[in-house]
């Protein structure tokens, strides 16, 4: 719709969040160790295909589009856009810092009814050797 001059932005996220998002288990799977084995092999394979869509836009958008019923460009646009750009982040200290600056936020505006502490509901065990949360995103020619 944009591309076609049909639409136009109403708004963005750009400067209200930071526009990451996470992987969530239930801290019963992460103290079984075969549940945490799997949900480790899990995280493996979401940064695989990852990398993959980042090296093969066009293949991604071509699934893509024949699974969601999506014309092939706007699928393309949105891999482009979204999924091109992702890149697995290491669950840091900045991370949480700034998780928890939007999580007061909702907690001032009365969104949420009190104050959580987000990093309590982190986990870095699975970090491996993922660069740290403040490495800038993948660049497409779409993004």
């Amino acid at each position: 719709m944009l591309k076609a001059g049909q639409g136009r932005v109403l708004t963005t996220g750009d400067g209200v969040t930071n526009g990451l998002t996470f992987q969530v288990a239930a801290p019963t799977a992460l103290e079984d160790a075969k549940k945490s084995a799997a949900v480790k092999d899990y995280l493996e394979r979401l940064r695989r295909a990852y990398t993959w869509v980042y090296s093969h836009e066009d293949e991604w958008a071509k699934v893509w589009a024949k699974e969601t019923g999506l014309p092939e460009d706007v699928a393309l646009a949105a891999v482009k856009r979204t999924y091109t750009t992702r890149i697995p982040v290491a669950v840091d200290e900045p991370i949480i810092a700034s998780e928890q600056e939007i999580a007061d936020t909702f907690t001032e505006l009365k969104l949420i009814p009190d104050k959580v502490d987000f990093g309590d509901f982190t986990d870095s065990r699975f970090n491996c050797d993922l660069p740290p949360s403040t490495t800038a995103p993948c660049l497409s020619e779409g993004s």
